[in-house]
């Protein structure tokens, strides 16, 4: 067997090992768990059935519950067989699956640590929904279906140049036109998109625009010209929009509340990065504060 197959092999058992191991950890058997099947001295009970199949709702939804149900058994009965044919041979002593375990362990513990504080959230209320929706027409009010002509500039075009080319602009003729008279190198492609499927940045600047018109967005590395080459008008109601604005709203607090929460955790910790990886840190966080919003 050749070494590539070999350990390609080694970590599909080893994760097996971990699913199956992660899974009775959060599950348990014994006590008043109702078992669901035994595979010889293990258990796999209801609870750990069902909390798979809460994990996949849409193929629940699209499955008859005793499929669905069977389905999952199947997959638990399988992990059950491969973990506890692993333990067998040692493959739980393995380093490179004793490590794989604990990162699951560590990834599983802080994302319910993340759940934990995100569900102490509060919805917004009616008001709340009220003023998010006023204070994006583009979004709601003044909703409208765009096809864009997006132009993509080399990486080390002037920044000065390629906005004053689309300041003056008129279609997409022009930019074009313009660009290679600047001697500057472009690729372009069409986009229709509804406002919601455009980046907040982006819409604030487009909406703003009539067909023919032009914006350049300047981010490192990726700068844009945005022609606006046809727009519809499709409103949303603040009915229609308030469960969708309900749910971002509260997806954007969670958000917020995890990372003042990871904030204040850094904050009162002590993190001493060693040898060639504080460089990494430092290099990344400048980074991160290089593009960061404003």
């Amino acid at each position: 067997m050749q070494p590539s197959k070999l350990s390609l092999r080694t970590a599909h058992v080893a994760l097996a090992v971990a699913a199956a191991l992660l899974v009775g950890a959060c599950g348990g058997s014994g006590g008043d768990t109702q078992i669901a099947v035994k595979v010889n001295k293990g258990e796999i009970s209801v609870h750990q059935v069902q909390a798979v199949l809460q994990r996949q709702p849409s193929q629940v939804a699209n499955d008859p519950t005793e499929r669905a149900t069977g389905r999952v058994l199947e997959l638990l009965v399988d992990q059950e067989l491969a973990a506890q044919a692993g333990i067998a041979a040692g493959v739980d002593k393995d380093p490179r699956v004793v490590q794989l375990l604990e990162a699951a362990r560590r990834e599983l513990i802080a994302r319910s640590y993340h759940e934990r504080v995100a569900e102490k959230v509060s919805s917004p209320s009616s008001d709340e929904i009220d003023r998010y929706y006023n204070a994006h027409p583009e979004l709601f009010a003044q909703r409208r279906l765009y096809v864009l002509r997006e132009t993509a500039v080399e990486p080390m075009a002037d920044a000065a140049t390629v906005q004053a080319v689309a300041a003056r602009a008129g279609s997409v003729e022009d930019i074009e036109r313009g660009l290679r008279d600047a001697h500057i190198r472009f690729e372009g492609r069409l986009l229709s998109q509804a406002a919601e499927d455009l980046p907040l940045a982006v819409l604030r600047q487009v909406a703003a625009l009539e067909p023919g018109q032009s914006v350049f967005m300047a981010v490192p590395g990726a700068s844009r010209v945005f022609t606006v080459v046809q727009s519809v008008k499709a409103p949303i109601d603040r009915h229609t929009a308030s469960k969708a604005i309900a749910v971002f709203m509260t997806n954007e607090r969670k958000a917020a509340a995890v990372a003042e929460a990871m904030k204040k955790l850094r904050d009162e910790a002590r993190i001493e990065y060693v040898g060639n990886f504080a460089k990494a840190a430092q290099e990344a966080a400048s980074a991160a504060r290089a593009g960061a919003p404003q």
